[in-house]
Order: structure tokens, then C-alpha cells, then sequence
């Protein structure tokens, strides 16, 4: 079995999402830093009970999330703008310790209104387990993270 490692580096150069492969290397970089997300769950997935999150994305379509319970990297698609009343993103997360060293699709569909931001989250894992729809609260901010690798929930 080929074993196929992701090293997702950051030169002090934007790559403008310059994705390449070399042996059994693949290398992602970051695209300019776009918008953070902090994410505060009311219904949690029972599995994974942190009720807190931040999402750092990047303008090339990749992010990293951290949590108390998570820290990995993915790909996402938007669908509408980070600054339209409603928008939703999907995410596949790229293998990681996080989802037993597998993907996991997750879609969130973002409303903003004058009194409470709300997002509805569903996800889909490898395991083929069945996880019930998530939702909470959210804030957003312009990302000045150009290297989100060090950034950890332990650090906060």
C-alpha cells in the first residue's frame, strides 16, 4: 500500500494555489488569508462534544479548523459570498487523526441577521455512521493568519 504523506507549507511567498507532487509527497499551499470563522455549537455531535471552533480560510480553497478536539486541513467550495445574507460552504477534510485518518464531508449553510448569526451544519463520514444535524451560533473577521500550521487550540 502506498502511503501518501500531505505536508501543507507556507512560503513567504503566496503559491496561488500551487498544488504539486513529488515521490510519494503531495504539497498544498495556502492561498492569502480570507476570513475566520468562530463557530459557538448549540447541538453537538456526541462524538466530537466541543462547543467551540475556528475556521481559518484561505482565497485558494484551503482551510484549517481547530478545536479542543480538532486540528486538520481541508479543501472548500463556497457557494454564494462570505458577505451575502445566507451562503453555504462544503468542506472535505483531508485525512487526518481527527476522522481515524480518513475524509469527512461537511456543509454549512451560514444566515446572518441583525440579531444572532445561526449556521446548520451535516456532515458525512467514511464510517458510514449516521451524524445527526448540528447548528449554533457564528462570528466572522478578516484571517490575517498567513501560516495557520503553528495555530492550535492549545495555544489560545
Amino acid at each position: 500500500m502506498v502511503t501518501t504523506s500531505l505536508l501543507m507549507m507556507m512560503s513567504s511567498v503566496h503559491a496561488e494555489g500551487l498544488t504539486t507532487a513529488e515521490g510519494k509527497n503531495l504539497t498544498v499551499s495556502f492561498g492569502r488569508p480570507a476570513i475566520k470563522q468562530v463557530l459557538h455549537y448549540r447541538k453537538m455531535y456526541d462524538k466530537k462534544p466541543f462547543p467551540d471552533a475556528e475556521i481559518y480560510y484561505y482565497d485558494n480553497g484551503t482551510y484549517k479548523i481547530i478545536s479542543q478536539g480538532e486540528n486538520h486541513y481541508g479543501v472548500y467550495v463556497l457557494q454564494g459570498k462570505f458577505d451575502d445574507e445566507t451562503f453555504t460552504v462544503r468542506f472535505i477534510s483531508l485525512p487526518s487523526a481527527d476522522w481515524g485518518n480518513k475524509t469527512a464531508f461537511h456543509q454549512l449553510t451560514f444566515i446572518k441577521s441583525e440579531k444572532q448569526n445561526v449556521f446548520i451544519q451535516n456532515a458525512i463520514v467514511d464510517t458510514g455512521e449516521a451524524i445527526a444535524q448540528q447548528n449554533g451560533t457564528y462570528t466572522q473577521e478578516k484571517n490575517t493568519v498567513t501560516n495557520p500550521v503553528s495555530t492550535r487550540w492549545e495555544n489560545k
